[in-house]
């Protein structure tokens, strides 16, 4: 059985702000590299295929 995960990028510091992001770059916040790095312990015994990802910075760290 096919099993697909979607995943939105960390926090940013322009979600702090409201600031519509779109393809510019915004860092991570620290509480959004946490969610990222629990993101990865909580899938690290998963049997994942492939990952698909947003060249972005931020979708990219999350990734």
């Amino acid at each position: 059985m096919l099993t697909i995960y979607l995943v939105r990028h960390g926090q940013t510091e322009w979600n702090l702000t409201g600031r519509m992001q779109g393809w510019e770059n915004s860092d991570l916040t620290p509480s959004g590299i946490i969610d990222a790095l629990a993101l990865g312990k909580r899938l690290k015994d998963t049997p994942i295929d492939c990952i698909y990802t947003s060249t972005s910075e931020r979708a990219a760290y999350t990734a």
